[in-house]
C-alpha cells in the first residue's frame, strides 16, 4: 500500500531541471507553492538533473544544474515535500559507465554476437539493461542506493521502460535460461521496477515505499503508481483520458492518473487548465506535468486571474484526502477499483453502459468533469440506485435515474454524493503530515426514506507497515434511517489513534432528523 503522501498534489516540469539553474528552479518551486498558499506533497525530478549535453544518463548528476542534491533534498523535506527522481532502464553509448555495464554482460544481447544490442534511445543509441540477470538488478540496485537515495531522494520515476528493443531476437538471460526478448518484453520493465522497490525497501525498511512506472504488465499495481503516458494539450485529450483511467482502472491498475494541463503542445489556455485541474483532483494521481513546445510551464499559479479556482480544486482534493485514503486501502485489501465507470455498480441501469464523461469516485462520489469549452452547465445522467443523489455542494437531493442539469461555473466541479454516504473529510492542511492532521469530520447523506447503509474510514500514520499488525484504524458504521431518525453505528477496530480525538458528524442543509450517535443525540463521536 502506498504511502499517504502519494495522494497529495506532485508538482514536476521537465524546463526545471533541463534549465541551467536547476537547482534554483527546483528551490523556487517551494517558495511559489508557499506564495500561492498551494498544498503540495510531493516533486518529481526529470531526467534533466542527469543530463551531459542534452543528454541522459541514468544514475549522473550534472553538479552544474544541482551543485548540492542532498541541501536541495534536505529544503524539499523541511518544506513537507518528498521527492521522486526519474531513471531510465537504458545506457547511451557514450553514458560514463556503458563499457563497465558491457563488460559485464549486464545488458541484453545481440541476437547474432555477444555485444550489446543497440536501439534509439533519447535521440541516440543505447543498450537496455537486462533485469532477468541478477548481476544487473544488483547493479542497478547499487545505483538507485548511491545516487538517489542516499542523496536524499525518496521514490523512484521508472520511466521509457519499453523495452523498444530493435532486434526481437536479442537475448536475455532468462534466469538462467536464455530467451529472445520479443517474449518477455512487457516484463522487463515489472523486473525494473521491481529491482527499485526492493532498493527503496532495504534502505527504508521502516517505510512503504513509492514508486512510479510509465509501462508495465499485469502485475504493476503492486509495486507502483502510473499515469496515461505523454499527453498533448487539447480538449480532447482531457475528455479520453477520463476514459483511458477508466480502462486502466478496471484492468487492476487502480493507482492512475495523467499529466494534468497536458505534457506537450501549447500551454493549456485558463479555462482548459482550470477544468483539467478539476477533473485531475478527482484521481488517484494528481500531477501537473509538461514539456510545452512554447517552453512555457503548466503551474498552478501561471494564470493570476485563475489561481483562486486551481487553488480551490486542490484545497478539495486535500479535504477529501481522507477518502481517497480509506478507497486506497479498499484498493489494496480487496482490488476495489478507485476510479469506477458508473455501470460498475448500476449494471441493471442501461443508461450507464451509453458513452460518457461521468465517472465515479469510489462507490460515492460520482464526478461530472467539465470537457467542452464554454460550458457553464452540465448535463448528467444520475444512475438508478434506488437511493438517489445528493449535490455535493448545495445538499440538494435528485432521485437517480434520471437527467439534470446542474450548475457549472468555472470555479466548480459538478459532484454528487450517493444518498446513504458518508464522506470522511479533513481540515484545510497544506501537506499530508499524519501528526496535524487533528481534525476530521464526517459528513453524512443520509437515504431520504427508511433503510440502513454501511461505510469505512481508514486511518494510520500514513507512511509504516504497522497496519500489518493492527496498527491501523478501521472506523466502520451504519446509519440506519427511519422517519423521525437517524442512528449512526460506529465500532472502531484496531490499535492505532489519530491526531483528531473527535469525529465531528454532519447533516445536508434542511435535514429535520435527530442524530443519534451509538444510540444517543449528539453531533460528534469520541474514542
Amino acid at each position: 500500500m502506498d504511502p499517504k503522501w502519494s495522494l497529495g498534489y506532485s508538482g514536476s516540469t521537465m524546463h526545471y531541471t533541463d534549465a541551467p539553474d536547476a537547482q534554483n528552479q527546483l528551490m523556487n518551486f517551494i517558495r511559489l507553492c508557499e506564495q500561492h498558499a498551494i498544498p503540495c506533497d510531493s516533486f518529481q525530478l526529470s531526467s534533466g538533473y542527469t543530463s551531459i549535453n542534452g543528454k541522459r544518463y541514468v544514475f549522473n548528476w550534472n553538479y552544474d544544474k544541482v551543485p548540492q542534491p542532498k541541501v536541495m533534498s534536505q529544503s524539499f523535506h523541511d518544506a513537507g515535500l518528498k521527492l521522486a527522481a526519474n531513471i531510465k532502464p537504458c545506457l547511451l553509448q557514450d553514458h560514463p559507465r556503458y563499457g563497465e555495464v558491457a563488460e559485464r554482460g549486464l545488458f541484453i544481447r545481440d541476437s547474432q554476437t555477444d555485444a550489446p544490442e543497440r536501439s534509439s534511445f533519447w535521440d541516440d543509441e543505447g543498450s537496455h539493461l537486462d533485469f532477468t540477470n541478477p548481476q544487473t538488478v544488483a547493479w542497478w540496485q547499487e545505483g538507485v542506493t548511491t545516487q538517489l537515495l542516499e542523496m536524499g531522494i525518496d521514490s523512484t520515476w521508472n520511466d521509457n521502460n519499453e523495452y523498444e528493443v530493435w532486434d526481437g531476437e536479442a537475448r536475455c538471460y532468462g534466469f538462467g535460461r536464455e530467451i529472445a526478448i520479443k517474449h518477455i518484453r512487457p516484463v522487463m520493465p515489472l523486473l525494473m521496477m521491481r529491482a527499485s522497490l526492493e532498493a527503496q525497501q532495504r534502505f527504508a525498511p521502516q517505510k512503504r515505499p513509492y514508486l512510479i512506472s510509465r509501462s508495465g504488465c499485469a502485475g504493476m499495481q503492486r509495486y507502483v503508481q502510473t499515469w496515461s503516458g505523454d499527453n498533448r494539450t487539447n480538449w480532447d485529450t482531457l475528455r479520453y483520458n477520463i476514459r483511458m483511467g477508466l480502462g486502466m482502472s478496471l484492468s487492476g491498475l487502480f493507482n492512475v492518473g495523467h499529466d494534468v494541463g497536458g505534457f506537450s503542445g501549447d500551454k493549456p489556455e485558463p479555462e482548459l487548465f482550470v477544468r483539467w485541474v478539476q477533473n485531475g483532483v478527482m484521481h488517484p494521481r494528481f500531477t501537473i506535468h509538461s514539456w510545452n513546445d512554447d517552453q512555457t510551464v503548466n503551474e498552478a499559479w501561471m494564470y493570476p486571474a485563475i489561481t483562486p479556482a486551481i487553488r480551490s480544486a486542490i484545497e478539495l482534493r486535500y479535504r477529501l484526502l481522507p477518502y481517497l485514503y480509506t478507497l486506497l486501502w479498499q484498493a489494496h485489501a480487496d482490488d476495489e477499483p478507485m476510479l469506477r465507470p458508473t455501470f460498475l455498480d448500476h449494471q441493471h441501469d442501461a443508461q450507464t453502459f451509453a458513452e460518457c464523461d461521468d465517472f465515479l469516485l469510489g462507490r460515492d462520489l460520482l464526478v461530472a468533469s467539465v470537457v467542452e469549452p464554454g460550458a457553464r452547465q452540465r448535463e448528467v445522467w444520475l444512475p438508478d440506485n434506488q437511493a438517489g443523489w445528493y449535490d455535493f455542494y448545495s445538499h440538494q437531493w435528485f432521485a437517480g435515474g434520471q437527467w439534470v442539469t446542474l450548475d457549472a461555473p468555472l470555479e466548480k466541479l459538478p459532484l454528487l454524493v450517493r444518498a446513504g454516504a458518508g464522506l470522511p473529510l479533513s481540515e484545510r492542511i497544506s501537506h499530508v503530515d499524519a501528526q496535524k492532521d487533528d481534525r476530521r469530520e464526517l459528513q453524512l447523506f443520509p437515504l431520504k426514506g427508511t433503510g440502513s447503509t454501511r461505510g469505512l474510514l481508514f486511518e494510520d500514520d500514513g507512511e509504516s507497515w504497522g497496519y500489518k499488525q493492527g496498527d491501523a484504524l478501521w472506523l466502520e458504521w451504519e446509519m440506519t434511517c427511519s422517519a423521525n431518525s437517524i442512528n449512526l453505528d460506529i465500532n472502531a477496530r484496531g490499535n492505532y489513534r489519530p491526531a483528531w480525538k473527535a469525529l465531528k458528524l454532519s447533516l445536508p442543509v434542511g435535514e429535520k432528523r435527530k442524530l443519534l450517535v451509538n444510540g444517543v443525540e449528539g453531533t460528534e463521536w469520541r474514542f
